[in-house]
């Protein structure tokens, strides 16, 4: 289930923040993205949403997508969606990845998604700390 992946995603993100005391930003769960969905005219909650403050304002600066397989199953086709809506994302100026776990998804698709800038949970960490901690 995603929602654990979601939880050990936030603690990670949490503690890489404060290990590089960095208070700028804010991250909540289930954020709704004003910038819509890609896909279809709704709205869209981002697993999470690391908000940067900028003067008396938050405005959106990582979206991190969490999907988990742990048997086989539809996850693999949510893979693709979350990808175009990490595209847009990014065309729209937020950074966006996806944090994907479980041994559900075929070798296949684990290859496609890493090409495509996913990220395993695994490496998480290590993607965090490069990502906001370098000097």
């Amino acid at each position: 289930m995603s929602a654990r992946l979601r939880e050990r995603i936030k603690n990670l993100l949490e503690q890489t923040l404060k290990n590089c005391e960095l208070d700028e930003y804010v991250i909540e769960s289930e954020y709704l993205s004003p910038l819509g969905s890609a896909i279809r005219e709704a709205e869209r909650r981002i697993d999470i949403a690391v908000l940067k403050k900028d003067k008396n304002d938050l405005k959106p600066y990582l979206y991190i997508e969490c999907k988990e397989q742990k048997t086989s199953g539809s996850a693999e086709d949510k893979l693709f969606r979350a990808l175009e809506e990490a595209k847009r994302d990014r065309l729209l100026g937020v950074h966006s990845i996806v944090v994907f776990a479980g041994a559900g998804f075929r070798q296949s698709y684990e290859r496609w998604a890493m090409v495509e800038g996913f990220v395993r949970e695994e490496y998480a960490d290590l993607w965090f700390k490069r990502f906001f901690c370098r000097d």
